[in-house]
C-alpha cells in the first residue's frame, strides 16, 4: 500500500493495517525460522517499514496534523 493510499484510511482502518501486517510479518518469520531459511526475505524490512509508516500517520492524524 502506498503513502498516498494509507493518507486516505481513516485511524481505525490504519490500526486493522497494521494488525494484519503484523500478523504476515509473524507468519513469515515462522515459516522462515521452521526451514532455516526465508523464501521472500526482502519481504521483512518492507513490512516494518509499512508498520512504521502507518503508526506515523496515526500521530499525525492525532496531532492534528
Amino acid at each position: 500500500m502506498k503513502l498516498e493510499e494509507m493518507r486516505g484510511l481513516d485511524q481505525k482502518q490504519l490500526e486493522n493495517q497494521i494488525a494484519g501486517w503484523k500478523g504476515e510479518l509473524l507468519k513469515e518469520r515462522v515459516i522462515a525460522n521452521r526451514n532455516k531459511k526465508a523464501k521472500t526475505p526482502h519481504i521483512f524490512p518492507k513490512l516494518k517499514k509499512q508498520i512504521a509508516r502507518a503508526y506515523t500517520l496515526i500521530i499525525q492524524k492525532q496531532a492534528g496534523g
